[in-house]
């Protein structure tokens, strides 16, 4: 015969495991709501702007970008993306052939690493503001426009200038 043990919670006890499940399922439902066609700076080309061999190269307020590297060839693509961290700077692939830049700094919160996109939406995932691949604010708590950068591209050279 086995004797059951039973352990009562006080209070406190029950509002530290009730509110470890509530924040674990917070986060699994905003973990599963990111699943899709959403990428992440992470999982966008990593590119090492101070290796001097780097398809991407920053001279002062001048960004140049060399699309004909296997490194960016995601880039090539309507849609594609790049984060610029160290120019903190965003650049998208509108239609295959027409590219526009912004400024990664969320004018929210100044977040500038933590950026996802969804094919239309860039998303500042400090807070979940989005903007459109104008630019233009389509979710707060954001309240102004990235600032966009001018784009120029000669074959398979793009040079932004901020």
């Amino acid at each position: 015969m086995s004797e059951k043990s039973t352990k009562s919670f006080s209070r406190k006890d029950f509002l530290k495991t009730a509110g470890s499940g509530v924040i674990l399922a917070y986060f699994g439902i905003s973990l599963t709501s990111c699943s899709g066609n959403v990428t992440d700076a992470s999982s966008s080309t990593n590119v090492d702007t101070s290796d001097p061999n780097s398809p991407i190269t920053i001279n002062g307020d001048v960004i140049t970008v060399d699309l004909s590297r296997s490194e960016l060839e995601d880039l090539n693509e309507s849609g594609g993306w790049l984060l610029i961290r160290d120019a903190q700077t965003l650049l998208v692939n509108i239609d295959g052939t027409f590219f526009r830049a912004f400024t990664s700094v969320c004018t929210h919160a100044n977040c500038s690493v933590n950026w996802q996109f969804d094919g239309s939406n860039f998303i500042c995932t400090c807070h979940n503001s989005k903007f459109d691949t104008s630019g233009a604010v389509t979710q707060g708590p954001a309240t102004r426009d990235l600032e966009e950068f001018t784009v120029e591209r000669e074959g398979n050279t793009l040079t932004i200038t901020k």
